[in-house]
């Protein structure tokens, strides 16, 4: 929402039409500090989601490369598999055609339980490679998923992003703007009351406020009947005794 003065003789609805000297205009300074302390607030907290945008992003991307990597490792495993596997089925072979060669039958007997736990080798590989095969399918199905996880973080973080700079930019104008006709409406104050609004202003965060119900709407204190009727005229500065607050009757 872009910042719009208040027009000439608009005031503050609901004051007294008698109103001591600068109360007013303490009022209106008061609007534009609680305006320009939401729009560095809103400000401050873009950068922060913009970050944690980049962070789901991030996240994305690494799930995505550690599936890529589980999903190589385990092609890779099951290569090295393969390759002993025809190893040992070419050394099974090789076997297989030497027991036509022995003479002996201790050497013959020997080589048979060479080729018997080959096949047992033989055996495991081709259970392993069954596995790595199950779970090659799943590693790349979480592949696909990781990609379109990605793909959408990307898409969203990128919509997302633009947003929220451009409506840092939009609060930024506005703060600029709140920041310009906040130095003139403090060069409308008498220098002791500015000082004094300031310091109010530093310390207990907001320095004018109205009186409800015949207490301090700042710290709550319930005013004497006296107070609470000089208050009401609005005819001249009074604080509140308990938070020295700046106080004012809004009707």
């Amino acid at each position: 929402m872009r910042y719009f003065p208040p027009q000439e003789g608009e005031g503050h609805r609901g004051l007294s039409d008698i109103m001591w000297n600068g109360l007013d205009k303490l009022l209106e300074l008061q609007r534009l500090d609680s305006a320009g302390a939401r729009l560095e607030t809103e400000s401050r907290a873009i950068p922060q989601e913009i970050q944690a945008l980049e962070a789901r992003l991030a996240g994305a991307r690494s799930a995505l490369e550690a599936a890529k990597v589980t999903a190589d490792r385990i092609q890779k495993d099951r290569r090295a598999k393969e390759r002993d596997l025809d190893e040992a089925a070419l050394t099974t072979k090789k076997k297989q055609a030497r027991l036509f060669e022995i003479k002996t039958n201790e050497e013959y007997s020997a080589v048979l339980r060479e080729i018997e736990v080959l096949k047992e080798k033989s055996s495991k590989l081709e259970e392993e490679i069954l596995e790595l095969l199950m779970r090659a399918d799943a590693a790349a199905k979480t592949v696909a998923d990781a990609e379109k996880e990605f793909e959408a973080a990307e898409s969203v973080g990128q919509r997302e992003r633009a947003e929220k700079k451009a409506h840092l930019a939009r609060l930024q104008e506005e703060l600029a703007e709140v920041r310009e006709a906040r130095k003139g409406q403090a060069s409308r104050l008498d220098s002791d009351l500015l000082r004094q609004y300031t310091r109010l202003l530093q310390s207990r965060g907001v320095a004018v406020v109205a009186v409800k119900e015949g207490s301090c709407t700042g710290c709550g204190i319930s005013l004497t009947p006296q107070t609470h009727n000089e208050i009401r005229r609005n005819d001249r500065m009074l604080t509140c005794s308990s938070c020295n607050r700046i106080l004012y009757f809004a009707g």
